[in-house]
């Protein structure tokens, strides 16, 4: 791919660290404490933690179809992290966490009909450097078997996970500063990975043909340069089906704020008024620079 070169600078390269051999003791205590945070009443938990297992080569599993997970929307989850004692004895979030998820239903993620997609699998690895304050995600991609798979990468700043203190100051603070976006689709499913990508305004279709090539076109000079708009517009051309490659680099100067984005984009949601989007827009847009590249498989029209 033509910007992966973009990767090796936006993820400035850590120290190798190898992640721990998670023993069970280990999987048990870190699911317990994440249980602690985010539901400490649920009367499952017990039995969620029986459930909890340790491969032979050393990740933590969990098996969908196991006691207290019967609900849960995927095949296996596996994980594994890097200085675990942060997490277990200071309640702060480990140096590094890899995970990988299986048996993703797309027809469950997107909540529509049952359809014939193949089911979507999960790899994400983040990492933390606590010395700058930055959160990087190395790799979170999704993929399927029918070929089509999506991958991001980047670096967020103001991130400080020192404290329990500092983790609530980073909810405010943490800006996006840069990120590789690539997208393999070979167009034989549309939507592939159930992200629900339509919205509806006044009882009518949005986010298709005209107002995909109107976004488009609103995204001013400062932002994209017009050989990178040519090439969204090509691969806006073959929606909902374009088979092929997009790549789009994405820079902030200042840092794009994560909660005033997430604010403005649930306001608008909130509403349904086109304004908002168009405010909402402009915000993530505000000191942002975009770079794209498509490229169609073979046989397809650039």
């Amino acid at each position: 791919m033509k910007f992966l070169f973009v990767v090796a600078a936006i993820c400035v390269a850590q120290p190798a660290m190898a992640f721990d051999r998670m023993l069970l003791g280990d999987c048990q205590a870190t699911f317990e404490r994440l249980s602690d945070l985010v539901a400490p009443d649920d009367a499952k938990n017990l039995i969620r933690l029986r459930s909890i297992d340790a491969t032979f080569d050393g990740w933590c599993k969990i098996d969908g179809a196991a006691p207290g997970f019967e609900n849960a929307k995927f095949e296996t989850l596996i994980w594994r992290t890097e200085d675990t004692s942060r997490w277990i004895i200071e309640e702060i979030p480990p140096l590094a966490l890899q995970l990988r998820i299986t048996g993703l239903d797309p027809d469950t993620m997107q909540g529509s009909r049952t359809t014939n997609r193949p089911i979507v699998n999960v790899d994400a690895t983040l990492r933390q450097n606590p010395d700058a304050g930055q959160l990087i995600v190395e790799s979170l991609a999704m993929s399927n078997e029918a070929g089509d798979n999506a991958t991001f990468s980047g670096v967020f700043d103001r991130v400080f996970l020192s404290s329990p203190s500092m983790m609530q100051v980073s909810l405010g603070s943490a800006v996006f500063k840069a990120g590789l976006v690539s997208v393999t689709l070979d167009g034989t499913y549309e939507n592939p990975f159930g992200a629900n990508l339509t919205a509806t305004v006044n009882g009518e279709e949005q986010v298709r043909d005209e107002q995909i090539f109107g976004w488009i076109s609103k995204m001013p000079e400062g932002v994209i340069d017009d050989a990178s708009r040519a090439e969204l517009m090509a691969f806006a051309r073959g929606i909902p089906g374009p088979v092929g490659t997009l790549e789009v680099i994405i820079g902030s100067e200042r840092g794009l704020g994560l909660m005033q984005v997430g604010m403005s984009i649930f306001q608008s949601i909130e509403t349904f008024d086109v304004d908002d989007w168009d405010c909402a827009l402009d915000l993530m847009l505000d000191g942002l620079t975009v770079s794209a590249g498509w490229s169609p498989r073979d046989g397809q029209i650039d």
